[in-house]
Parts: structure tokens; C-alpha cells; sequence
């Protein structure tokens, strides 16, 4: 009885052994699952914690990165960029290295190998990584900023949106430098980007006016981070989305090495052949008639004399102003033309004070919708920023007709607006000067009949433009048909009536889902003169299948609204659909 009483306490005991194991098994697994639930939870990055994709958040303005390299191009696109800051939101501006500047300071930079440097030297061959080359350094850039902070008062006469000094300053910062192409460590600049990417915001447009080795970094950094992550194909998805990489020129390696082929759904607007129109080739690929604009006596009159202290820091040609770190050759800003006679770009035949080069003006240019033409919708729609073809990683600059020579020009897209440009600029640089009254605004221009339309081969559509002026200006108007940026085959018959209306007939051998951009341009008689348009876009409608005669009669298969009548189904017509090469920002 003892013994039986023995065993069933030791089987007991046994069991209860056996249930406080299980217990203690099952409380492990869920202690370690709900760590791992609490650890994707922890390390779920903002971009992943809405429901929407960034392609469907919207913010009132563009928001941009700006990266670039401390040229001297560099350096006077910032200038201009200043003047225009009230247009975006200006999330980061970085500081990069490039095939053509670098810092040099880094011991673990690729080192020479039998006496040759393993860094791209740009046009002066390869150099070594280890050495500074070409390297002007940062504190220009914080005299910029500074110098911006004493006009941005005045600036604030004209728009209130300028951001300040202080805000500027807090989102400058220096990425990575070193050597070019150098995305082997995280900076203050890469982890700056790298939050911003991962945010929960509307796209962003990062600007490379130097190379692309930061946001590179960025990028590496959130791939190391996430690639082991369930979510890591939701998280490329979005960020593929979300970021727009405005790119001039391929200034490093790291475009073509790690973010093409790691990223491949990000899309670039690849800018290799338009910016030279308005950098240091200028003279060989704008118009005669607007050259003018570029020369010395325009840039002394509207910027360089009696326009504030940060326009008395742009760099013209052979102004004196020295810029430590340049190359003999390189230097641009010497008055002696002896001085650099192998240049690339030679100063034969360039007068003192006349324009450098601004080569990477074009990737802000392409943000700023506030000029009506509407370019940021899709690249391919041509403006400020030039026009764009599709690629399959995502647009390269292309060509229009350019009539001053009667041909195809790869420049034209971009030279065309030049003095429209420039007389902006103009604009603007006064205001950091002037009140409001003693300063010319651009006009607005309106068409009361709305900016995208269905319409029919052979249709006639008559649509009515008109403009106001803040400064009480003269404003003449006139319409003009974007060949290019359209898809017919065929142009548009226009009969432009002078007064801001227009009577156009659609070719009758327009096909469905062609388009045509009509162009309405609205100019001031101010000083300088400005323009201001607007863009409207016809999209040739979907032609109804041949019906069944015996169905002709049906009352519910017609639409008895004569064609002025009919819907124009406006906002929808002419916007990039889903699924389509077309970005929409």
C-alpha cells in the first residue's frame, strides 16, 4: 500500500514536472515571439507605418535635397537657388564629394597603386584619394548662408514663404567628401538623408549637382539595415517610390555600381547633355538673340552692382574672386586670359563679368510649377528643367527643334527658356533689394475653360486665356503649340485671336491617347519683362466600337449634348495614370 502510494506520488510529481516544463517552453516561445513582433514594431521604419504609399501623399510645396560638390558652378547655383527657396520645401542641403572634388582626408580612401591615384579625376585623369584635389572647402558655404540671412528680410517683402537663415543652416550638412565616390561610411550628411528617405512624407527630389556617393551611402546604410527584415520588399517598393533623383551629369561611380543595380525601381531623371546649355558651354549652344542675357554688361546691370551682399559673391568670368583649392586652369575667376589658355574651357573670346556656368540650376529649375508650365507633372512635358524621354530606369534629356538653326538640338529643350530665365532672375535680385512696389511681379495667367480636355479628331475647341498683374502691367498673351511635348503625329491648326482667346481644330488624324500641349504665355511690360503661362493639354478620346444598327436607336446609348457640352473630364484627361512610366510628384 506504502509502495503504491510511493509510485503514484513519483508519477505525480513526474507529471507536474512535465506540465511546468511545457508551461515554461510555451512562455519562452511566446516571450520570444512577441520580442520579434516587438522588434519589427521597434525597427519599423515611419515610411512603413501609413497605410499610403508616398506616391499619394501630398505636400503644398516640392520637397528637395540639394547634394553638391563646391564648384564654382555649384556656388552660383546656390546663389540663384537662394532667390528661388520660397518655391520648395528644402529638406537637406549636403555637401559631396565628386570625380572632380574631394576632401582628401580620409586614411582608409583606396591607396595608389604603382604611383596612380584610384579616383576619378574628371577631365585631369585619375588622381589619388588620399590627397585633397580640387577642394575649395566649406566655409563658402556658410558664408552663403550667412549672406542670404541679410537679404531674406527684403525677400520677405515679396513672399513670405522664404525660409530663414536659421532654418537653412539646420538642415546643412556635410556628407561624404573624402574621396570620390567614398560610401564606405555613414556621415552626419548620410544619416540626415537616411531619415529623411525613411520618413512618412510626401516624395522628395534629391538634386545631385555633385555625385551621387552620399545619398548612396544613405541608401547602403537602409539596405543594411532592412535587407533581412520580412518587410524589406515593401520597404524598396517605397522608397522606390518616394525618392526622384534629379541627376546632372554621372559624377562618381555610385549611380551606376550600387544604386542602379540595388534600387532598380528608383526612378532618375538623367540630365547628361541639356545642363552644358547653361553651364561653362553656353556660349556654342544658346540662341544668339539670348545670349545677351549671359553676357557682361546684362550681369553687371541686374546682379553683380547694387544688388545686395549675396549677389556681390556670384562668380562671372574673370571677376577676380579667388577660390582657394582650384587648379591652375580651372580657375575661371582670374582677368588674365593667359592664365589658363588650356582650360576646357578656354576664355578666348569671353569678357570680363561675363557668365560661368550655372550646369546645375536646371535640377531646381525643373521643381519650380510656379511658372505655370507644369513640368514636374511628367518630364517628359519639357520646361525650365528641359525636356525628357522615357528610359527604362526612368527619363534622359532629348531633343527639340531648335529654329535658329532648323534642327533637331539636344540643347534646346533648355536653351529656349533662357531669357525667360534670366529676366526672372533679374526679377528676383531686385527684390532682395527693393519694396514691393519699386520691383516687377511676374503676371498670372488663367484659361477659363480649365487645363486638361478630352477632345475628338477633328473637333474645334475654343478656349479663353486671360492674366492679371500685381503690379498693374500691361500683359500680352498669345498661344503656341508645344509640338514636342505632345504625341500627334500632326500639329494643331491654331488661330490665336490676340486677346488671349484661341480657336483650335484638332487634325482629324489624331489618334486615341495622343496628346497636344497648348502653350498660352502671358508677359508683362515691366522691367525686367516676365512671363507667366499655362499649359493646357489635349488628350484625343477613345473612338466607341462600332455598335449593333440594331442598337443605334436605343436612347440610352446616346448622348444628345452637342460636343460644347460635353464633359471634359478635367484633372483626369491628361495626368499620368498608375502604372505608367509618367511621375507625378
Amino acid at each position: 500500500m506504502i509502495e503504491n502510494r510511493v509510485h503514484h506520488k513519483f508519477y505525480r510529481n513526474q507529471r507536474t514536472l512535465f506540465i511546468l516544463l511545457m508551461c515554461a517552453v510555451l512562455a519562452f516561445m511566446g516571450s520570444f515571439g512577441a520580442a520579434s513582433v516587438q522588434a519589427d514594431t521597434v525597427n519599423s521604419p515611419p515610411i512603413l507605418n501609413t497605410k499610403d504609399s508616398p506616391s499619394v501623399i501630398s505636400s503644398a510645396k516640392p520637397r528637395t535635397v540639394i547634394t553638391q560638390d563646391g564648384e564654382i558652378d555649384d556656388m552660383d547655383s546656390l546663389i540663384r537657388f537662394f532667390y528661388y527657396a520660397n518655391e520648395v520645401q528644402l529638406e537637406a542641403l549636403i555637401y559631396s564629394s565628386s570625380m572632380f572634388h574631394w576632401r582628401g582626408e580620409d586614411p582608409d580612401a583606396p591607396a595608389d597603386i604603382d604611383g596612380v591615384g584610384q579616383c576619378g579625376g574628371g577631365f585631369t585623369g585619375p588622381q589619388s584619394c588620399l590627397e585633397p584635389h580640387r577642394w575649395t572647402g566649406t566655409d563658402w558655404l556658410y558664408e552663403f548662408i550667412d549672406l542670404y540671412g541679410e537679404v531674406q528680410p527684403q525677400l520677405l517683402v515679396h513672399d513670405p514663404d522664404y525660409p530663414s537663415a536659421e532654418e537653412v543652416l539646420s538642415v546643412t550638412k556635410i556628407g561624404n567628401v573624402d574621396y570620390s565616390g567614398a560610401m564606405s561610411k555613414d556621415t552626419e550628411g548620410s544619416r540626415f538623408l537616411e531619415d529623411l528617405i525613411l520618413d512618412d512624407g510626401a516624395p522628395i527630389h534629391v538634386q545631385t549637382w555633385g555625385g551621387l556617393n552620399t545619398l548612396a551611402r544613405a541608401l547602403k546604410s537602409i539596405e543594411d539595415e532592412y535587407s533581412g527584415s520580412s518587410q524589406w520588399t515593401m520597404l524598396q517598393d517605397r522608397v522606390a517610390e518616394k525618392i526622384v533623383i534629379y541627376n546632372i551629369l554621372n559624377q562618381d561611380e555610385t549611380l551606376e555600381e550600387y544604386i542602379k543595380p540595388n534600387w532598380p525601381g528608383l526612378k532618375v531623371i538623367d540630365n547628361q547633355s541639356q545642363f552644358w546649355s547653361f553651364a561653362y558651354q553656353w556660349s556654342s549652344t544658346v540662341p544668339t538673340d539670348y545670349q545677351y542675357t549671359l553676357q557682361a554688361e546684362f550681369m553687371r546691370e541686374e546682379f553683380l552692382e547694387n544688388h545686395g551682399p549675396l549677389l556681390s559673391r556670384y562668380h562671372t568670368w574673370g571677376d577676380g574672386q579667388e577660390i582657394p583649392g582650384e587648379l591652375p586652369g580651372e580657375d575661371r575667376w582670374s582677368p588674365d586670359n593667359g592664365s589658363n589658355p588650356e582650360a576646357q574651357f578656354p576664355s578666348s573670346g569671353r569678357d570680363i563679368n561675363d557668365f560661368i556656368s550655372e550646369g546645375d540650376s536646371p535640377a531646381f529649375f525643373y521643381l519650380l510649377d510656379g511658372n505655370g508650365l507644369r513640368q514636374s507633372e511628367d518630364p517628359t512635358w519639357g520646361g525650365w528643367g528641359g525636356r525628357f524621354d522615357v528610359v527604362d530606369y526612368g527619363w534622359i534629356d532629348t531633343e527639340d527643334f531648335n529654329p535658329s538653326t532648323g534642327e533637331d538640338d539636344r540643347s534646346y529643350p533648355q536653351t529656349r527658356w533662357v531669357k525667360e530665365i534670366q529676366n526672372d532672375f533679374a526679377a528676383r535680385a531686385d527684390w532682395g533689394v527693393s519694396d514691393f512696389e519699386d520691383a516687377n511681379h511676374p503676371p498670372e495667367a488663367t484659361v477659363s475653360e480649365g487645363l486638361d480636355h478630352v477632345v475628338d479628331p477633328g473637333e474645334t475647341l475654343i478656349l479663353n486665356g486671360s492674366a492679371t498683374d500685381p503690379d498693374n502691367d500691361e500683359v500680352s498673351l498669345s498661344w503656341w503649340e508645344y509640338e514636342e511635348a505632345g504625341t500627334a503625329l500632326e500639329p494643331i491648326n491654331l488661330n490665336d485671336h490676340g486677346d488671349g482667346s484661341l480657336t483650335a481644330i484638332v487634325p482629324d488624324t489624331a489618334k486615341p491617347g495622343e496628346t497636344i500641349h497648348l502653350i498660352l504665355d502671358a508677359q508683362d511690360n515691366g522691367v525686367p519683362a516676365l512671363t507667366h503661362h499655362q499649359r493646357v493639354i489635349l488628350t484625343i478620346a477613345d473612338q466607341p466600337a462600332t455598335d449593333d444598327p440594331a442598337d443605334e436607336d436605343d436612347p440610352a446609348d446616346k448622348d444628345e449634348r452637342p460636343d460644347r457640352d460635353r464633359p471634359s473630364d478635367e484633372g483626369e484627361a491628361a495626368k499620368p495614370q498608375p502604372g505608367s512610366p509618367q511621375y507625378t510628384g
